[in-house]
């Protein structure tokens, strides 16, 4: 007959054996402090996982010994201020407990015992701490927390189910990296309730923020505590996207492994897993818009709620007039009572160094800024700058006259194609930022009328009408659709282009 107080014998112990370590470094390791306290191994071999257990958390994952001596020195600092005794080397305790968590040899930590149920030895293994990376240029080994660590963490202490899915998403990672496929579809199902548990607390903490934000203290602790729920939420959302990347890995390998059908099952699992995975991160994401709009839009809307509050709740006529004419007070306590509500002395000088200070120029009322080309007065002569606008005008009018003429006397034509054909004939055509504004003016004009009467010689269109004597207007339109045509160093819309000519066919 089975002896059922026996049954899980082996489980048990391997439990309580999980923390022989802890009780190794208690033996070995003692810091007295000034005033008579001590701590002993045990208590910095816990805080030596907690600090792995936080680079976990927050994404960084590894550490060097140097860094955890650092962490023990930092939290060790307030106790040993006073201390007569020679100074802690940090880094040789950092050493020591890294090697009583991982042996020197690489291999895990090994505790034999005897197993009642079974009646012979046996032997657990542990693995606390596992070697991350190296950098070779500093002759440095990084370190990371393994799953017996994270284990022993767990055991001692329940978490905030604010970091539930953190953890979740640890354990997760582990059993796609031993391939336990099937428990990771469990697990990402524990994820996507987490995930709906953290949205049920961020709208709840929402609605008491409206209704406990009572003063400028109350309204900072919130503030805090949106920030903290912001940097949690980013790194789930950085561990949602490494996770995703390390199942399309392990699904491709899995894929690339050669013989599918032996590997059928793992590659549905792993395909579900990849599926539910994704639709879990997606509300995920819906968390961290739902966090910045708690952080920006609520806490403002809070912060102005409390504002007004105090104006409301504030009586002047009660809590200052009432008080400064109904009860005699002393003329220095009248003052400060007062004070808060005179201005300061406003005094109206002028100094000669503001004549140094940019100067802000304000346009006229009414006035408009000229967007055509000027005509010179009468007694002005014809610039230089001018006659290449109106040789540059004709140039591009020309060209269009022989890009019609070539669609056998077709009048209408769209501005990007006679881009291409303008910049077959003359590449640094479309180079040049007048080409641009010759159309961006016609089509403020809409319609370009070359009449002898109303152009004169100084016009910038005035070769255009001398050149091309048939032509009687121009007329540009933009096309619906805001159609874009870019060029190597201009932008400009699509448009219409439709010429009119004096007579039924137009000849040069």
């Amino acid at each position: 007959m089975r002896c059922l107080d026996m049954e899980g014998f082996h489980e048990r112990m391997h439990r309580l054996l999980l923390m022989a370590p802890l009780y190794s470094l208690q033996r070995r390791r003692k810091i007295a402090f000034a005033d008579g306290n001590e701590v002993t191994g045990m208590e910095l071999g816990m805080v030596s996982l907690l600090y792995f257990f936080e680079l976990m958390l927050g994404g960084t994952r590894k550490g060097s010994v140097r860094d955890l001596a650092a962490h023990l020195q930092e939290k060790l600092a307030h106790f040993t201020a006073g201390r007569e005794e020679e100074p802690v080397d940090y880094e040789k305790l950092a050493r020591e407990i890294v090697t009583a968590f991982r042996p020197a040899t690489g291999r895990r930590s090994q505790e034999e015992f005897f197993n009642l149920e079974t009646g012979r030895s046996e032997t657990a293994q542990y693995s606390y701490i596992k070697a991350y990376s190296a950098d070779i240029d500093s002759n440095e080994q990084f370190y990371a927390l393994d799953e017996h660590g994270l284990e022993l963490i767990f055991i001692t202490k329940e978490y905030f189910s604010e970091y539930q899915l953190s953890i979740n998403q640890l354990i997760l990672r582990k059993q796609l990296e031993r391939g336990q496929f099937a428990l990771a579809l469990r697990q990402v199902e524990e994820m996507r309730l987490d995930v709906e548990t953290i949205r049920q607390n961020i709208v709840k903490l929402r609605g008491e923020m409206h209704r406990n934000i009572v003063s400028d203290d109350t309204l900072e602790r919130y503030r805090k505590l949106v920030e903290d729920i912001n940097n949690r939420l980013k790194g789930e959302d950085t561990e949602f996207k490494e996770l995703k990347a390390f199942v399309r890995e392990t699904k491709e390998r899995i894929r690339e492994n050669g013989d599918l059908s032996a590997n059928r099952t793992a590659y549905e699992n792993i395909s579900e897993v990849e599926s539910r995975l994704d639709l879990v991160h997606g509300k995920h994401s819906q968390l961290l818009l739902l966090g910045i709009e708690l952080g920006t839009t609520a806490l403002k809307e809070a912060q102005d709620a409390l504002f007004f509050t105090s104006l409301d709740s504030f009586n002047f006529e009660q809590e200052i007039t009432s008080r400064f004419f109904g009860s005699p007070l002393p003329v220095g306590a009248a003052r400060r009572l007062i004070n808060p509500f005179f201005q300061l002395a406003a005094a109206k000088v002028w100094s000669p160094l503001s004549v140094f200070q940019p100067q802000r120029l304000e346009r006229k009322a009414g006035e408009r800024p000229e967007l055509s080309f000027p005509d010179l007065a009468e007694d002005e002569e014809l610039p230089e700058v001018t006659r290449a606008i109106q040789m540059l005008n004709g140039r591009i009018c020309s060209l269009l006259v022989d890009f019609l003429a070539a669609g056998e006397g077709r009048q209408e034509a769209l501005l990007g194609d006679f881009c291409a054909y303008a910049g077959a004939e003359d590449k640094g055509l479309l180079t040049q930022k007048q080409f641009y504004m010759f159309w961006i003016l016609l089509h403020r004009k809409g319609v370009l009328v070359l009449d002898d009467k109303e152009m004169s010689e100084k016009s910038p269109y005035y070769l255009m009408r001398s050149e091309l004597s048939g032509l009687e207007d121009i007329q540009v339109s933009e096309l619906p659709g805001g159609q874009v045509l870019e060029y190597p160093f201009f932008k400009i819309s699509n448009m219409q282009i439709r010429v009119n000519y004096k007579h039924a066919v137009f000849g040069r």
